[in-house]
């Protein structure tokens, strides 16, 4: 009886260690918060994430502010935070540019943007978009 017990023990053993060492390591780099003014880069971004805001609206929001960013260091991730008006553009009836699509008003909401970025693959996917209204 003895001897299954440890049997049964160096398999458990076995196979722990070898899911241990087929698990992937996660690396995750480092955010840097960056300073005003924002680059060209970052306003972009924060304007292509609004232009993907299209479910239940009429119209596109269009950034007025950066407020803040962060990014990776390596450049694969940011997260932005800024301030968005209604915009002149209707969606489905132009498509969204940051030159075209002009404040209608003042800023009316506070908005964060987390963008995933594949550098080698010159992709990039909007991962998460809050907005809360502005305090008056």
């Amino acid at each position: 009886m003895t001897a299954i017990k440890r049997t049964c023990l160096v398999l458990l053993g076995v196979l722990l260690g070898s899911f241990y060492a087929s698990m992937a390591v996660l690396m995750v780099e480092p955010w840097r918060v960056e300073k005003p003014p924002w680059s060209p880069r970052l306003l972009k971004l924060a304007h292509y994430a609004v232009s993907r805001q299209t479910k239940g609206r009429t119209v596109y929001d269009t950034v007025v502010k950066v407020t803040a960013a962060e990014t990776q260091y390596d450049g694969s991730d940011s997260m932005l935070t800024f301030t968005t008006a209604p915009s002149s553009c209707k969606i489905g009836q132009v498509a969204y540019s940051a030159k075209k699509c002009l404040p209608v008003g003042t800023a009316n909401k506070k908005c964060t943007a987390y963008i995933k970025i594949v550098p080698k693959l010159k992709t990039k996917k909007v991962a998460n978009y809050t907005c809360s209204g502005l305090k008056k």
